[in-house]
């Protein structure tokens, strides 16, 4: 390789390093061993939502054995058709530890990291 044209292609390969950093673990341990994940809130367009889906939700992790922390909601942020019937996006959001992943995955919650255009926000 020409010593002249190394820069470029070293530049180009730090800016692809950069970019594909955030995509490599995929999972977001916070400093205190936790996870966050989520799961559908279960709603659909055009049907009135369960009471309370977030305390059935921490009542399965609960039953399951995992100790869940910061409850929250938000939308998956995609977007979809309006149908009636459909799902509307809604998402529940917990911490839990990190030991307890794969546990709360064979439930059908994921890695949050895997939503990059949620949103999350305190439930109404």
């Amino acid at each position: 390789m020409n010593p002249s044209s190394s820069g470029p292609v070293r530049s180009w390969l730090a800016a692809l390093l950069v970019l594909a950093l955030p995509l490599g673990g995929g999972c977001a341990t916070a400093a205190d061993g936790h996870v966050t994940v989520f799961a559908s809130a279960g709603t659909r367009q055009c049907e009135p939502a369960p009471a309370d889906p977030m305390a059935a939700a921490l009542a399965r992790l609960s039953a399951a054995g995992v100790q869940a922390s910061a409850p929250r909601c938000g939308h998956d942020g995609r977007v979809r058709a309006a149908m009636c019937g459909m799902s509307d996006g809604r998402i529940l959001v917990v911490d839990v530890p990190q030991a307890a992943l794969d546990q709360v995955r064979a439930l059908g919650w994921r890695l949050l990291s895997e939503l990059p255009d949620a949103r999350v926000q305190a439930c109404d």
